[in-house]
């Protein structure tokens, strides 16, 4: 019974404290016991301890009784608290998941060691469980909904929200939060979907005249959705029934309007960047050498970390016919390569690198760090990362992505465009999740945890991918997306895309003031925040 209450504790990334153990075991059904408690909390505990299970003991108690069709399914806090508790801020660091034990002694909860101020707080790298089975499946997408459920519940609009199954019995208004897992467009010109949750599947139709007809769905995304319920089929037996779901409102997990964001007290600064794209003919050494040289300048004395979004070389075979734009066409040369351009890069900058869709790692997101087979070019100052990433530089909490999803939001959303990366950020922001749609260009691995969830909401928010350059601030956060070393290519070339290469955003830890330096032949510079 212990293995499986740690399992679950496991899961979420928490350590426990042995006296919470030895507590957890002495109830009736410790598994469920612990399985509801992380469902009342907003956030994954770092360290679960004893008094946090007891303050929880009440509320379990009475989500333990049987929920009726005509109230809500679980208890609900007051609203205004419960929504702040979802967002609240981390005030401490997290060290990776899985790789300690889960039961910790009290002695040492220590926070874990760092290196120059970062420690990683997610990461897929060495975390990796998946098989590609039908139970991967199951238990990835479960994951997902759990998470997502948990922050739209907390919303004060969601009060009272009940299971697809029980909505599916009534008619009447009613609240539910449910997966859309089949979606499309009637004749008519209502939008169609189907929901689904841990307790059944219901039809909602979003009638063409009504108020959410104007957002925008995507397959796969948690949503919560308010609205009437109407008698749509009976069976002959006149017992069964088959009703219909018209949404009047639509919530989605989103970013609260009031948070906290964590800024380093030390005055140092970090540069962010993307897609270098080693060994392709296009690469623009002459501004890469224009920015190398500038971060030995004074006016770069304070940069103590670069960060590099993915798509680190141009890889090999990524795309038809790539061995014609290549100027090295090995990818041990490629990596040599990237080595040897960061080589003049001053030893007081921490440099961290992420691995994007060109690179030589699996192309399922989420995506593990290098292998050490390509990182024996490089020094001790280099962190490599997985792809997405959490991690903290002097207490700033970074949420790192290489964004190819950004591909897929082009091509099902109108409004999204290439040449407003920020846009699609902000949708992913709203859903709080990198990748929403399985079988899309992205390619997602069945993990145990959803590793493309937005949990928690980070101070900067950056990505790469689109090769532009833009900075925008959003409810507390940061987005970047940080511009490429690779001039246009006959690809982007065909479809009118225009890249804009040659840039850094150089960014203060401590208060968050951005400005975008160009390494181009006329240097320019622009202010954000």
């Amino acid at each position: 019974m212990k293995e499986q209450v740690l399992k679950v504790l496991l899961d979420h990334g928490t350590l426990i404290e042995p006296d919470a153990v030895d507590y957890i075991l002495s109830r009736k059904d410790p598994v469920k016991f612990i399985r509801e408690f992380m469902e009342t909390r907003s956030e994954a505990p770092l360290i679960l301890c004893l008094e946090d299970v007891r303050k929880t003991e009440s509320v379990l108690d009475f989500e333990e009784s049987p929920v009726t069709d005509e109230g809500p399914e679980e208890p609900e806090e007051p609203p205004e608290q419960k929504y702040e508790m979802e967002e609240k801020a981390v005030a401490f660091e997290k060290p990776r998941p899985g790789k300690v034990a889960a039961v910790i002694p009290k002695e040492k909860t220590a926070k874990p060691r760092t290196q120059e101020g970062l420690v990683i707080l997610t990461d897929i790298t060495g975390n990796s469980s998946c098989d590609g089975s039908i139970d991967n499946f199951t238990r990835y997408f479960r994951d997902r909904y759990t998470v997502l459920r948990r922050m739209i519940k907390g919303r004060p609009e969601m009060s009272g929200h009940i299971k697809l199954k029980s909505a599916n019995q009534v008619e009447r208004e009613v609240k539910v939060i449910g997966m859309i897992s089949d979606l499309g467009i009637t004749k008519n010109g209502h939008i169609s979907m189907t929901l689904e949750d841990d307790s059944g599947t219901m039809f909602a139709l979003v009638l063409k005249d009504s108020e959410p007809h104007s957002e925008s769905f995507l397959k796969d995304e948690v949503v919560g959705i308010v609205g009437k319920v109407s008698g749509r089929s009976r069976t002959q037996d006149g017992k069964s029934r088959s009703n219909m779901l018209i949404p009047d409102h639509i919530y989605r997990p989103g970013i609260p309007v009031n948070r906290s964001t964590r800024w380093s007290e030390e005055d140092v600064d970090v540069v962010f960047t993307a897609d270098v794209h080693a060994g392709s003919k296009h690469f623009l050494r002459k501004p890469w050498e224009n920015f190398i040289g500038w971060l030995k300048t004074k006016e770069a004395s304070k940069v103590r970390y670069l960060v590099i979004a993915g798509d680190l070389v141009d890889g090999i075979g990524v795309y038809p016919n790539q061995i014609e734009e290549l100027d090295i066409t090995t990818i041990t040369g490629q990596y040599a390569e990237l080595a040897d351009l960061m080589k003049p890069i001053p030893e007081r900058i921490s440099v961290i690198l992420q691995p994007g869709n060109h690179d030589a790692v699996r192309p399922a997101e989420p995506q593990p760090a290098l292998a050490e087979e390509f990182r024996e070019p490089f020094g001790e100052s280099y962190t490599f990362i997985g792809n997405p990433c959490y991690f903290s530089l002097n207490g700033v909490e970074i949420l790192a992505y290489h964004g190819r999803s950004i591909d897929d939001l082009v091509a099902t959303l109108p409004h999204i465009t290439y040449q407003d990366p920020n846009a699609a950020m902000l949708e992913m922001l709203n859903r709080r999740h990198m990748a929403v749609s399985y079988g899309e260009k992205t390619p997602l691995a069945p993990e145990a945890k959803d590793y493309m969830v937005i949990n928690p909401v980070p101070d900067v928010f950056v990505t790469g991918h689109v090769h532009r350059t833009s900075v925008e601030k959003y409810r507390g956060i940061t987005l970047i997306n940080a511009s490429a070393w690779q001039s246009q290519t006959p690809f982007q070339l065909m479809h009118n895309f225009h890249p804009d290469p040659g840039n850094a955003v150089l960014m203060s830890l401590k208060t968050g003031r951005c400005v975008i330096k160009s390494f181009q032949s006329e240097k320019k510079k622009k202010g954000a925040g």
